[in-house]
């Protein structure tokens, strides 16, 4: 209910009553000091400046959408019509006139002795003023970073969306290729690894990280088709450090890495021997693959580079700048360095 909006704060609700309460207690102490015991003219008054007060701050809220000259012109009147009920019925209830005595009063007489009224209806103003629009601006807050949070979400569900088609579409070309040449067991074992693949895809919620031991498991049904693709001997030699095992990561974020690997090192006619290395260093997951490299190779290493800018977006989504991609080249080998925080289950 938009009416009702103000009422989203119970804690302003809370502070309300507690405002109106503490003016209860403090004005019943000040008579008994004086030797008067005025407890339900005190507890009528603070129910009545409770619900006032209520009806201040819907106003408030109801008429936010009109001019300024109309909004505050309908709070100053409120406000003033508040204002003479509480003082006179703090004058009627605390016995220091008759009800018949204040009617025949002059008009003036109504206001009289209102000025700490007047300050305590201010304060109370004030008050409101900065705790509503405090809360306001928190839960703008919140809800522009949960924005954030949804368009994140929905950029990495893109680019994961990008992983799948671009490797089913390698492994559709394979098959096409197996199928023509009639070679019907290799299409065959392509097809069981794929469903595996899938399978192991689908069963696994990649709205969240998971541990390097879970993404190499996922890598290894990756591999196991590249194998079966290829002609030649495709060899990935693990090095992965204990300590890293249970560290968390992106779900196939390894996984264009090392397809780029595998393609780059078939392009060079050759059998693919490659390291795929992982440690924590310095409290942060490092994860190294590498590949054979000639400098001949230099041009195509960049081509498309889809897998590459896809994992280096998903990296800036999820870690900002506390995480790396870095790539260097020595002794005939292409490295790609992927460092992020490193994270494991709670």
């Amino acid at each position: 209910m938009q009416g009702a909006k103000v009422f989203k704060y119970p804690v302003l609700i809370l502070a309300n009553v507690a405002f109106w309460f503490t003016y209860l207690l403090l004005e019943h102490i000040s008579h008994l000091l004086y030797g008067k015991n005025h407890w339900q003219g005190s507890v009528f008054v603070s129910l009545f400046m409770i619900m006032a007060t209520t009806l201040l701050a819907w106003f408030h809220h109801k008429l936010r959408n009109h001019s300024v000259v109309i909004r505050y012109s309908v709070l100053l009147v409120w406000s003033a019509v508040t204002l003479i009920i509480w003082n006179n019925l703090a004058i009627v209830l605390h016995g220091h006139l008759s009800i018949e005595a204040l009617f025949s009063a002059p008009m003036l007489d109504l206001l009289s002795g209102s000025a700490y009224r007047v300050l305590l209806i201010l304060c109370w103003a004030g008050l409101f003023a900065l705790g509503y629009v405090y809360l306001e601006k928190q839960s703008q807050k919140r809800d522009a970073e949960k924005a954030i949070h949804t368009a994140k979400d929905a950029q990495l569900q893109l680019l994961m969306s990008q992983l799948n088609p671009h490797f089913l579409f390698n492994v559709l070309n394979s098959l096409d290729v197996a199928i023509l040449e009639k070679n019907t067991e290799s299409a065959h074992a392509m097809l069981v690894k794929l469903s595996q693949f899938l399978r192991t895809t689908l069963d696994n919620q990649f709205d969240t990280k998971i541990p390097l031991e879970q993404e190499l498991k996922l890598l290894g049904h990756f591999v196991e088709i590249e194998q079966q693709r290829g002609k030649d001997l495709l060899n990935i030699n693990y090095h992965i450090q204990n300590q890293a095992k249970s560290a968390f990561l992106p779900p196939l974020i390894l996984q264009p890495l090392a397809e780029n690997a595998i393609k780059f090192s078939r392009q060079l006619m050759a059998d693919c021997d490659i390291d795929l290395r992982a440690s924590v260093e310095a409290g942060r997951l490092c994860v190294e693959i590498t590949n054979p490299y000639r400098e001949s190779q230099g041009d195509q290493i960049h081509g498309t580079q889809t897998g590459l800018k896809n994992v280096t977006e998903r990296l800036a989504l999820l870690y900002g700048d506390d995480a790396q991609i870095t790539s260097r080249t020595e002794n005939a080998r292409f490295t790609v360095r992927i460092c992020l925080p490193y994270e494991v289950a709670a």
